[in-house]
């Protein structure tokens, strides 16, 4: 079964108070690995993999994730 949302409904998701919440947990976790990045008190590849997960999901469009859901139909 295709999973459809709307850009709307994508919109609505985006602007949510628990949405809006999460992101800026990630945001703010995302800040910590930068810090910690920078005091080289961590492995350089798994702070930096971290990292680029939680951009990847703060940045996330609406043409992303139906790209990614049709790749995940398509397998």
């Amino acid at each position: 079964m295709a999973i459809v949302v709307t850009p709307e409904e994508f919109l609505d998701w985006k602007s949510a108070r628990v949405t809006r919440a999460f992101m800026k947990a990630l945001d703010n976790d995302r800040e910590w690995l930068k810090e910690t990045l920078l005091a080289g008190t961590e492995n350089d590849e798994s702070i930096r993999g971290r990292a680029a997960a939680i951009t990847a999901i703060l940045s996330l469009t609406y043409e992303e994730l139906m790209e990614s859901v049709k790749e995940m139909k398509d397998v």
